[in-house]
């Protein structure tokens, strides 16, 4: 998000408030687009990525609240402020509820305008400045509600929630109804696995999910080369690291149990170890 110029989005069906919008936004070095309707504001979206909305709640045909949600689908952390001639709570209430993060009480004040948009740009870049670098350590996070769609994410965790087949969102949403703090849920990708970590639920309906994606191919090529075992001993280990029981593993890499332990066996006699939570402790160090 550019700090320099930043793209207002005025939605009013009425032109002279969009006008004295337009002019006091400009006065002040914002750059404004400005759409009469909820679905002219949508279709402005799909072509152009502004950095804050002023939205009219009360509109005809498509009303703000409506137009909120759909913003939302399309960019979901673009700050949305309801202008609106309405003050009763009810109202208040349903605007913050369909994704706004203010509102303000028409006739506009044009210093209270401008503070509130002021705060809500730097929140915004302050968001996205935290979301970078989570990304950039690996933390790849998302919160998510009942339904598996995207209150907030950091740009890669919306990456892997874009590869999601229908498949994987009906087990992903099957899975937040009924998961807990510390629990993980494995979602198949070709040679890719990724993992999502149920971290925490900050509030009702909304849940707070880490993503790590894992190449097979990839870690158990590691695990060969750095450990100085077999391929196949390397298939185990790897199972053996994410916690994996022998009957799982066995079933895993369709062989026996059996198999599994004399592959055990000579991976601890190579590794100069006695037992599977040392060999663990080895192939995490190595995977990490």
């Amino acid at each position: 998000m550019s700090t320099e110029n930043p793209i207002i989005l005025a939605v009013d069906d009425n032109p002279d408030s969009l006008n004295i919008l337009n002019e006091t936004l400009s006065a002040n070095g914002y750059t404004t687009l400005v759409a009469n309707s909820g679905q002219q504001a949508l279709n402005i979206l799909h072509k152009a990525t502004p950095n804050l909305v002023l939205l009219d709640a009360m509109m005809p045909g498509m009303d703000g609240f409506t137009t909120c949600q759909n913003i939302k689908q399309l960019q979901p952390d673009l700050p949305v402020i309801f202008m609106t001639g309405l003050s009763e709570t009810e109202h208040i209430v349903k605007g913050l509820s369909a994704g706004g993060v203010d509102y303000l009480v028409k006739p506009l004040k044009h210093q209270e305008l401008l503070a509130r948009v002021k705060v809500h740009l730097k929140n915004a870049r302050l968001t996205n400045s935290t979301k970078s670098a989570l990304d950039s350590t690996g933390q790849h996070m998302a919160a998510l509600n009942d339904q598996g769609q995207v209150i907030w994410t950091t740009e890669q965790a919306q990456v892997f929630i874009d590869s999601f087949s229908s498949k994987d969102k009906a087990h992903l949403i099957k899975w937040l109804h009924s998961t807990s703090t510390n629990a993980t849920l494995e979602i198949a990708q070709g040679n890719t696995t990724l993992v999502l970590t149920y971290t925490d639920k900050p509030y009702t309906g909304a849940h707070l999910i880490k993503f790590k994606s894992h190449n097979l191919k990839l870690e158990t090529q590691t695990l060969k080369l750095k450990l100085k075992i077999t391929r196949r001993e390397a298939d185990v280990m790897f199972w053996v690291a994410k916690g994996k029981t022998d009957w799982e593993i066995a079933q895993i890499l369709s062989i026996s149990e059996r198999t599994v332990n004399k592959h055990l066996e000579q991976i601890y006699r190579k590794l100069g170890v006695n037992n599977r939570t040392s060999a663990t402790t080895l192939a995490i160090n190595v995977l990490n």
